[in-house]
């Protein structure tokens, strides 16, 4: 499977979940405070980089800490495990050649191309990023240009 196909698999697979990631990261949006620097999208791939993979939403600033417990489980927007039949939801299997910093990078990719879409244009008062938690990718902007955002809350 070729990089382009994977990323349209994935992309489709991805774009079943929008109205519900959307209206979390709305909800988000609307819990930030006047200390929230901004809202980043974490994607955490399992060690093995076979395919699972986790995103999951955080506030950043002084009060990140307060906000996400108060989030809770809706930080999570997307998830793939691997169930009895199968990747759930179907994602496309990694191809064999990929290394696990090929999967990651794709992904990261893909999943940022992905939330761009879903957040607001008026949401320019917070800072957008995409990263790992490792940081094993560099941050990727999404959403608004934050450069020409309101002035905070």
């Amino acid at each position: 499977m070729e990089s382009a196909e994977y990323r349209d698999a994935l992309r489709s697979v991805l774009d079943t979940a929008s109205s519900v990631v959307e209206s979390r990261l709305t909800a988000m949006r609307a819990t930030a405070t006047a200390h929230t620097e901004g809202i980043v999208i974490d994607v955490s791939l399992d060690q093995d980089g076979e395919g699972t993979f986790g995103v999951w939403a955080r506030f950043e600033g002084s009060d990140a800490f307060s906000l996400n417990q108060q989030i809770g489980d809706e930080r999570e927007l997307f998830g793939v495990i691997w169930g009895e039949e199968g990747w759930e939801p179907p994602v496309p299997t990694r191809p064999r050649e990929w290394s696990h910093a090929k999967l990651e990078e794709v992904i990261v990719g893909v999943v940022a191309e992905w939330i761009h879409t879903l957040i607001s244009p008026t949401a320019s008062e917070l800072r957008w990023e995409v990263t790992t938690p490792d940081g094993a990718t560099d941050l990727v902007p999404v959403g608004p240009d934050f450069s020409r955002g309101h002035s905070p809350r």
